[in-house]
């Protein structure tokens, strides 16, 4: 290693000092799509849809036609990203053959309007038509080999693809049954989208990738209940409390930025106001080979430290739970936005994975985290969609938010 990539293994070492020790390590190969390490937070929660979660692996095997669509799709943009851009006929051939095969799938509409609801069939098939449209001009660029023209419809297609499968999943239901004993704890049984708006409190500016000043920052972050039910669950309504609102990033380590812990009293996470006890969240992992969330113990306790996790600490802006290094069933209140590059790091030493829970991602605007920093003041945090999918644990068992706020349990 030249001392920059030696540096920055040793800066991974240090999350590993702030977690646990030993912790699971995932191999970059099994992430994403065989051959291809998928490093983008987007693509990780399209590619993960759980439509991928049946004992098979094989969407061909299940017809599962929509995944095998989106699989097509973002295989052309990670063939061109990790093999080259090159003007040189093999991976841009090999690209086409991607977009000829999901263009054959969307042409049998049938195929990818399976499970949808007749409520939602009319906006499916807009979104089919045009994807359907979007694949034909994918194609040319392809042929004409335009690199910046490919990625454009790259985006497109990916995007309506996977809005076209989100239609047919059932509303507030999981592919699974969370265990009774966590009844109590809030459950996020979908996904919802979190705007977070982040301020230098006067002490500067950001810089937006198109080079535009802005002295408030917004961040869209990704919230995946499919695979992290309660970790999601937690955070989610804590934002509906307005919980973070307010507070400030509390810790600027080398690769996390840490906060949620209240500055008001001398409590490490959430005081629940109706039993006065810290909210705890139990560690929940969710290995890409299995249907359903684990929970209490690490991948090193349960002896799978090297299976890889369908939501993995592996793109730039991935949201992890803090918990306390010496108990994995301790987190409450406190996340990481977590920034650092997976290309950048040798093998074997993402040493997060397994031992803390991953619960989404930062899916715009995640580049601009490197300027965040230790003080800046995080001015809102607010549900824009799915707030549908919380649902509120009390006695008696699970309700939605939306009931609970009509029965004016939810402040």
């Amino acid at each position: 290693l030249d001392d920059g990539a030696g540096a920055l293994s040793e800066q991974c070492l240090l999350v590993s000092e702030r977690s646990v020790a030993n912790a699971a390590v995932a191999p970059p190969a099994d992430v994403g799509l065989p051959g291809f390490l998928v490093k983008d937070g987007k693509q990780l929660l399209r590619l993960n849809l759980p439509t991928s979660l049946p004992t098979s692996q094989d969407p061909a095997k299940l017809e599962d036609f929509g995944r095998q669509v989106q699989e097509a799709v973002e295989l052309v943009k990670l063939r061109l990203e990790q093999v080259g851009f090159s003007r040189k006929a093999p991976v841009w051939n090999t690209a086409l053959k991607d977009v000829k095969m999901a263009k054959k799938i969307t042409e049998k509409s049938q195929n990818m309007l399976k499970g949808i609801s007749d409520d939602d069939l009319k906006r499916a098939k807009g979104l089919l038509g045009d994807l359907d449209g979007k694949l034909a001009q994918l194609a040319q660029a392809v042929i004409a080999r335009d690199k910046v023209r490919t990625l454009q419809l790259q985006d497109d297609c990916s995007r309506l693809a996977y809005d076209i499968r989100v239609l047919s999943m059932p509303k507030g239901v999981l592919p699974y049954e969370v265990p009774l004993e966590y009844d109590s704890l809030p459950q996020l049984r979908g996904r919802a989208v979190v705007e977070c708006i982040l301020s230098k409190a006067g002490r500067g500016t950001y810089t937006l990738g198109d080079g535009q000043e802005v002295e408030e920052l917004k961040l869209t972050l990704t919230v995946d209940g499919y695979h992290a039910p309660l970790t999601a669950g937690n955070f989610v309504e804590l934002v509906q409390r307005k919980f973070y609102n307010g507070l400030t990033i509390q810790q600027d380590k080398d690769l996390t930025l840490q906060t949620g812990q209240p500055e008001s009293d001398k409590t490490d996470g959430f005081i629940d106001p109706i039993t006065f006890k810290k909210r705890i969240i139990p560690l929940e992992l969710f290995y890409k080979k299995d249907s359903k969330p684990t929970y209490m113990h690490t991948s090193d306790e349960d002896m799978r430290a090297t299976e890889t996790m369908a939501l993995p600490f592996q793109a730039y802006g991935a949201l992890g739970m803090t918990n306390d290094s010496e108990d994995p069933n301790s987190a409450s209140s406190q996340f990481f936005f977590l920034r650092w590059d997976p290309a950048l790091v040798v093998p074997s030493r993402n040493t997060l994975d397994g031992s803390q829970a991953c619960f989404g991602y930062v899916t715009e605007n995640q580049d601009t985290l490197k300027q965040v920093e230790k003080g800046d003041l995080i001015v809102s945090m607010r549900v824009t969609e799915g707030l549908e999918n919380l649902f509120l644990g009390k006695r008696g068992g699970i309700v939605s938010a939306d009931k609970a706020a009509a029965d004016g349990e939810m402040e």
